[in-house]
């Protein structure tokens, strides 16, 4: 039982604080379960200074540029160029916390969040659920840009890049589900998204989303298409291939023909360099005005004496 006050005194003390913190108007920072933050303050500039976590916990100090953390919480906070470091957050490091530079304060809210995570395809839709009991208006952010901010009047402002996007539903204030709805998601979309209500003083439920925009992937037609199409590739690819091995091999018997050819003429030139030159003839070459006469051979030197038929002139 005294657990259970515990717990609801605990409860009522970070509510009244973060109201509080919201009506002061002291800036706040957030960061996600399990994850380092760097507090933005620095004491560079100091000559002493000392962080702490309300109600007055002293983390550590800064004093002749050095900076130590206090004992015991080694583990938990480390400095790092005059910033004090939230190495891995936990649930119970949220809260107030105070930087003290000589002598001036500042405050800060920090809220360590668990985030959901959630996946959608470029061009698709996605919403990210958040419910509270009872608002006059909702405020989506991303990172730290305003996605949408609806009043119960019916007013709607949203954020830029996410007109005609972003929605919620028409009788969200009576369901009380404030879903957020994004049509047609882009790349850029992807971040941590958290859900307000009550001018951002009180967090819906589910509070925080972490958004991840993967490429659209393609549909089976495309898939089709894309396979016949690296099919029409591979066989042009192996086409050209052989008409290239093709082309090489005849050049290459044209280029071996050519040296045969080469070859077997500059043999026969040899040969024939080698070959004896006949004797020229001395005597003088008969010119054609001078004709070779013959004599005809008479019958009786040939046939032998016939007698004569001519008679002696008296």
């Amino acid at each position: 039982m005294e657990a259970i006050w515990n717990l609801i005194l605990a409860s009522t003390f970070i509510v009244v604080l973060y109201e509080g913190a919201f009506c002061q108007g002291i800036p706040s920072g957030f960061v996600l379960l399990n994850q380092p933050y760097t507090f933005p303050v620095n004491a560079g500039g100091c000559i002493h200074a000392e962080w702490r976590k309300m109600p007055g916990t002293t983390i550590a100090t800064y004093k002749n540029h050095v900076c130590m953390t206090a004992k015991g919480l080694e583990e938990d906070f480390t400095c790092e160029h005059s910033h004090l470091l939230l190495i891995s957050s936990q649930y119970t490091d949220q809260g107030l916390y105070e930087f003290i530079c000589n002598g001036v304060k500042t405050s800060l809210i920090l809220d360590v969040l668990y985030a959901l995570n959630k996946s959608v395809e470029e061009t698709d839709s996605i919403t990210l659920n958040c419910y509270e009991l009872s608002a006059k208006d909702v405020t989506w952010l991303r990172n730290n840009e305003r996605v949408l901010y609806y009043k119960m009047n019916g007013s709607v402002n949203p954020g830029k890049g996410f007109e005609r996007r972003a929605m919620l539903a028409n009788n969200c204030f009576k369901t009380g589900n404030f879903s957020l709805t994004i049509t047609r998601v882009r790349k850029a979309d992807a971040g941590l998204y958290r859900c307000f209500v009550e001018s951002e003083t009180v967090k819906g439920n589910p509070h925080a989303y972490v958004l991840h925009v993967n490429e659209k992937n393609s549909d089976p037609g495309d898939q089709t298409h894309s396979s016949c199409n690296e099919a029409i590739l591979i066989v042009l690819t192996a086409v050209l291939g052989l008409i290239s091995v093709i082309s090489v091999t005849c050049l290459i018997q044209i280029k071996l023909r050519d040296r045969q050819s080469m070859s077997t003429s500059e043999r026969d030139t040899t040969e024939t360099d080698r070959m004896p030159i006949p004797a020229m003839s001395t005597a003088s070459p008969v010119s054609e005005s001078q004709s070779v006469v013959t004599h005809p051979v008479q019958e009786s030197e040939s046939m032998g004496e016939k007698p004569s038929n001519t008679r002696p002139i008296l």
